[in-house]
């Protein structure tokens, strides 16, 4: 066993490899700009009363002029500020150059984030509004994390709007 000779030598040594070290982990290529992840569709998969299950499907669009490989992504969705559930997907994908591809994964959620959601609709709310927030594990070009979020709104008013152009059209032909 090897015993220190020298412990400022030694200090001195990796203080100088320590910057080299973290600089080779630093993979990310300089000129990366980072995807767009957005909530492409979502769909009850498994119902109990004290879990949920949702197939939830992301699309990942890739602004760079390089194939982005993706080995899986973990993320949290939350409806009107609150906790809705958490998802995840280790699924494999590489999305094209300028390109864009849909990962599949699975979103659980309990009982008190239904009943969270349940009390925020029987408000008369009309517009939900929701965020996507999570890590992408890229494999290729290089192994790094992408961290990402996309916030957007559904409207709720199934129709409405369609249900008044029907109402102004059916009074002009009346007329």
């Amino acid at each position: 066993m090897r015993t220190l000779e020298n412990p400022r030598r030694d200090v001195r040594i990796w203080a100088a490899l320590f910057p080299l070290i973290i600089a080779a982990c630093s993979t990310m290529p300089r000129d990366f700009e980072t995807p767009k992840f957005s909530i492409a569709d979502i769909a009850p998969k498994d119902m109990t009363l004290m879990e949920q299950r949702f197939d939830v499907k992301v699309r990942i669009q890739n602004p760079n002029n390089f194939d982005l490989g993706i080995n899986g992504v973990r993320f949290d969705i939350a409806l009107n500020g609150k906790e809705f559930g958490t998802g995840m997907s280790g699924a494999k994908v590489t999305v094209p150059r300028f390109g864009s591809e849909v990962i599949s994964g699975e979103v659980i959620t309990g009982l008190g984030s239904i009943l969270r959601q349940v009390q925020g609709f029987t408000s008369g709310i009309t517009k939900v509004q929701f965020s996507l927030k999570g890590k992408a594990f890229a494999e290729s070009p290089a192994s790094f994390t992408i961290p990402f979020e996309d916030i957007g709104d559904i409207d709720l008013n199934f129709g409405s709007s369609a249900e008044k152009q029907q109402d102004v059209f059916e009074k002009e032909v009346v007329r």
